[in-house]
């Protein structure tokens, strides 16, 4: 549990990719919306019984961690004793999160739309984050991929294996194999 306190527990979440997409969010990220333990967006959200709210598996890993060092279950931020270590969803936050989240991906998906139309002036480093965004929407999930071929990105991702750049070309090969 050292090093809990100043904000490098780490659960294993998010990769390098997931923290460089994160900085680009068109809409800022609410210090509610952050983990108090991992300071990742939280995905399931809970409250303890005191109201402070926690990603569940971090809590349940803060949980565990007391209960296997023989202590008594205590709050992270507060470090007061907690009488029960029963979970509650924040369904309010989740849904709230998750609507972040989908505004976010509309504005990126545009901002990648523009960077990969025919005729872009944008630099061969916009083009490449916006290659890379494709691939880190497909990842996160399979239902992303309707929404790209939607938003007819599949088209100028294909138009990139012309590009001059070789680094454009892979990562635009990279990406539709994805």
């Amino acid at each position: 549990m050292a090093g809990s306190l100043d904000g490098s527990y780490d659960i294993g979440g998010q990769s390098d990719d997931s923290y460089l997409f994160e900085k680009l969010r068109v809409e800022p990220i609410y210090d509610a919306f952050r983990c108090p333990l991992t300071k990742q967006v939280m995905r399931d959200p809970v409250a303890l019984e005191n109201g402070r709210t926690f990603e569940r598996e971090a809590i349940e890993k803060w949980f565990r961690e007391c209960r296997e060092s023989g202590r008594k279950p205590i709050c992270p931020l507060t470090l007061s004793e907690l009488r029960s270590m029963e979970l509650n969803p924040s369904v309010g936050l989740r849904n709230t999160i998750e609507e972040w989240n989908a505004r976010n991906e509309t504005a990126q998906l545009d901002m990648a739309h523009r960077s990969l139309s025919p005729g872009s002036q944008e630099t061969e480093s916009d083009i490449l984050q916006a290659l890379k965004f494709v691939q880190h929407l497909c990842q996160k999930k399979g239902s992303n991929k309707h929404v790209i071929r939607n938003a007819e990105l599949t088209p100028m991702v294909v138009h990139m294996l012309n590009n001059s750049s070789r680094r454009v070309r892979c990562k635009a090969l990279e990406t539709l194999n994805k």
